[in-house]
């Protein structure tokens, strides 16, 4: 009797440690029996439509309180806010009260928490792009793993369907906790506030250097000569400011045919004042002083001259 009930104790414990097994196993794979789903109802669809046909009927009488305070929506505070996906670990299966597998890890601390995301932010995985989809986190939802491996909340969810298993993409590790954070939106918005106050402060420089190469003349010879016959050109000079008759640069003809005032020639200085060269010629002849140089009748200071022919 005693052999019969040693022998027949035997097999009874090889099934328990199959079931076990055989359900840890599902349950890992993460296999669900489509035939446990209930069927879909098709009495709702009538149900729905005569509720829709006839929206008076049951209909209770409110009190009518006035004008309802607006619900305010999310704060910034709110929006940012991190936390667990999986507060509480998933039960355990038989085989892990066997004793067959270990038991999945207890939920981690805030101060563990907070140790793998400094290990995550030394690693610079939310400056880089999410590994499974190969793009920007931007401000998509962004989830952190307990092997500190950072992705796209929606990529980590397409890959544990598409694996049918639960295991990071990158380390491989079972059964990890996650945690949505938001590293990757504010490094986003940092990045754009800084490409905004960059574009703001090169459209402030570049205003103001062409402002800056229209009021002071280049050391450059050349340069400055340019600059200076552009400003006169700019100014639009009518006349001699020495002898207040018209800066005339062509012949203007008599009735007769022969030119009756001829052009005279003008000269510009340094300073881009614009003068009949004689007229420049004789205040230089009528100053008093032994100084080779000369000074400019309206702005007072020494000047070269270029003469603009007729």
């Amino acid at each position: 009797m005693l052999r019969k009930k040693g022998h027949s104790a035997k097999p009874a414990n090889f099934a328990i440690t199959a079931a076990a097994l055989q359900d840890h196993i599902l349950r890992d794979l993460q296999i669900r029996n489509p035939s446990r789903a209930p069927p879909p109802s098709k009495t709702k669809v009538p149900k729905t439509e005569a509720r829709a046909k006839s929206p008076q009927r049951n209909r209770k009488p409110g009190v009518d309180t006035g004008p309802k305070k607006p619900t305010r929506g999310p704060g910034l505070e709110d929006a940012e806010k991190e936390y667990v996906l999986d507060p509480h670990p998933p039960p355990l299966t038989l085989a892990q009260k066997l004793g067959l597998f270990d038991p999945p890890p207890r939920p981690l601390s805030s101060a563990e928490w907070e140790r793998v995301k400094q290990r995550s932010v030394l690693q610079g995985d939310s400056l880089q792009p999410c590994p499974i989809c190969k793009e920007e986190f931007e401000l998509r939802p962004q989830v952190l793993l307990s092997c500190s491996h950072v992705f796209h909340r929606a990529c980590l969810q397409a890959f544990e369907k598409f694996t049918n298993k639960k295991t990071c993409p990158l380390c491989r590790k079972n059964q990890y906790q996650t945690r949505v954070i938001h590293d990757g939106a504010r490094l986003f918005r940092t990045q754009c506030a800084t490409r905004i106050q960059a574009s703001w402060r090169g459209h402030v420089v570049r205003t103001w250097y062409r402002d800056l190469r229209r009021r002071v003349p280049p050391t450059d010879a050349k340069l400055r000569r340019k600059f200076f016959e552009e400003k006169a050109l700019h100014r639009e000079t009518r006349e001699c400011s020495i002898c207040l008759t018209p800066l005339s640069l062509s012949v203007r003809g008599g009735d007769d045919g022969h030119p009756a005032h001829p052009s005279r020639e003008t000269v510009l200085l340094s300073c881009s004042h614009v003068f009949h060269h004689t007229c420049l010629l004789a205040l230089e002849e009528f100053s008093v002083g032994d100084s080779p140089l000369h000074a400019c009748p309206l702005c007072r200071s020494c000047y070269q001259k270029k003469r603009l022919g007729c």
